[in-house]
């Protein structure tokens, strides 16, 4: 079947019904429109889910090579936010070690006790001047004390264990005259809350 046969059915077939076509012209219609509705879902349905599925995939893949840096970033943040908590917890503890006024008699007492009670020489305590700081007040009281070297660890164990927040500062160790012995120098740190603050709370 040439070309010119094929026009000239085409030509025959022009306004009939196509139910009265021959049997080939029939299949070929149907196969036309069967390929026509192909393409259209394709093109209306098949490439917008294949966008689609291509846009999540390289979302997925993004996420993905994220994912080890922020989790490594929350872990940072809570580990971070449990040492700001432990932080806040000491220093409310420190803040209620802090008296509202420093008996220097009684903090001059305390050390000579724990000096006396761990067999050392008290040579002397000169009290400084308090410092205002934030929130409290700081006051020295500069000591001078000699005696076997383990009695002096102990003293500073006791002075560390004292109920009021002392600390031990500036600590110095020399050699004493006597064999065996030793002179510590120190300077000891009392507190207690500033004027404003005890105000305020």
């Amino acid at each position: 079947m040439n070309g010119a046969t094929l026009i000239l059915q085409w030509r025959e077939l022009n306004g009939r019904h196509p139910s009265t076509w021959p049997h080939g012209w029939r299949n070929a219609l149907l196969l036309t429109l069967f390929v026509a509705i192909l393409l259209a879902g394709w093109q209306l349905h098949l490439i917008p889910e294949i966008d689609a599925l291509e846009r999540s995939e390289h979302d997925y893949a993004a996420l993905k090579s994220s994912y080890p840096e922020k989790h490594r970033r929350a872990m940072a943040f809570a580990h971070s936010a449990q040492h700001i908590q432990n932080l806040e917890q000491h220093v409310a503890t420190l803040e209620e070690q802090l008296q509202p006024f420093i008996d220097i008699d009684l903090a001059l007492d305390g050390i000579g006790d724990a000096a006396l009670k761990n067999r050392l020489q008290f040579e002397f305590a000169r009290p400084g001047r308090p410092e205002t700081k934030h929130g409290y007040v700081e006051a020295p009281i500069a000591i001078r004390l000699s005696g076997n070297y383990h009695d002096v660890g102990r003293f500073s164990a006791d002075m560390a264990a004292f109920p009021r927040l002392v600390i031990l500062d500036d600590m110095r160790m020399n050699n004493a005259d006597r064999p065996g012995q030793v002179t510590l120098e120190a300077v000891v740190l009392t507190y207690r809350r500033s004027p404003g603050k005890e105000e305020k709370s």
